[in-house]
Formats: C-alpha cells, structure tokens, sequence
C-alpha cells in the first residue's frame, strides 16, 4: 500500500466551549489578537515590532485555538525583551518551541492537534541535533505550565462572571 504523505494539513473540527476559550486566550494575551485574512499560506504571526499577534480568518475552530496559543507562546518566549541575548535562537528553534507549547496545552484541553503539530516540529526540526533540542525542554515544558496556569484562572474568572450574571439575571 502507498505510505502515507507528511506534511503539515490544516485542522478541522468544533472546540468544545470554543467562544468561552477564544475570549479568554484574547483576554489573557499580554498583546492584542486581530483576525484577517492572510494569503502567504501562514496561519497567523506575532509582530514583535507592532506588539500584536494576527491571526488567519475563516479557519476551524481547532486550528484557530492552536494557531492563537503558538503565537502567545512567540510573544512569551521570542519577544526581543524577553530573549537571551548570551543564547540566542534561530527561527528554526522558535517554531519548534511554539509548537511545542501549543500541542502540549492543546493536549491540556482535550485537543488535539497532533495531526499538524508533529509535521510542524518535524519540518522545523528537520538536521537539528538532539542536544540543541534538549536545551528547548525546559523551556517549552515551563512556558506550557505558566501558559496553562493562566489559562485556568482566566476561565475560571470567566466562569465566576457567567454564574454571577446567570444569578443576578435569575433574580430579575
């Protein structure tokens, strides 16, 4: 039988709680998230000169979640204020990092993206050496953490609000 292709194929599918998630990620950026349409085949960037992150228009909602969470983690790790300047680190590096962090919070949520998380590290990945690879562990697994610490209390506070208005409209 013919193998299969490996290559990096857009997400489809529904997000459970999808609105609730997409305003708490948007909320909780320290950057504003636009949506437009953007025609170089990129799903979305985070613009260190402009201090905000674009997203593409018109994907699933799955790929927009993932898409949103690899560009936070741009802005968290790869904004120039926040980068190493005695380590410094390709874009090669970058896109493995953010990727990285996307799947393992999407995989936090229930998500899963594997389908073209895998592809994306591979092909970024792609003649690196495993000790270069080691040396982003730590910082994926701690950036994931704080990223999923934060996402929680936001939904958390978002929760709150939605029971605190469902109480006070009941109350009417």
């Amino acid at each position: 039988p013919e193998l299969p292709t490996i290559g990096v194929n857009e997400l489809a599918g529904d997000v459970g709680g999808y609105r609730k998630l997409f305003n708490t990620l948007t909320e909780m950026c320290p950057v504003p998230i636009y949506t437009e349409d953007i025609n170089n085949g990129a799903k979305g960037y985070y613009s260190d000169a402009d201090r905000k992150i674009v997203i593409k228009s018109d994907m699933s909602q799955l790929q927009t979640i993932k898409t949103m969470i690899h560009e936070m983690a741009h802005e968290k790790l790869h904004a120039k204020e926040k980068l190493d300047k005695d380590h410094p680190v390709d874009r090669r590096t970058k896109e493995v990092e953010a990727e990285s962090i996307a799947y393992t919070i999407c995989q936090h949520y229930g998500l899963d993206s594997s389908d073209y998380s895998f592809s994306y590290v591979a092909g970024w990945s792609s003649g690196k050496e495993v000790k270069e690879l080691k040396a982003s562990l730590e910082r994926i697994r701690s950036a994931a953490d704080e990223m999923i610490t934060g996402i929680d209390k936001a939904l958390d506070k978002q929760t709150k609000r939605e029971q605190s208005r469902n109480v006070r409209d009941e109350a009417r």
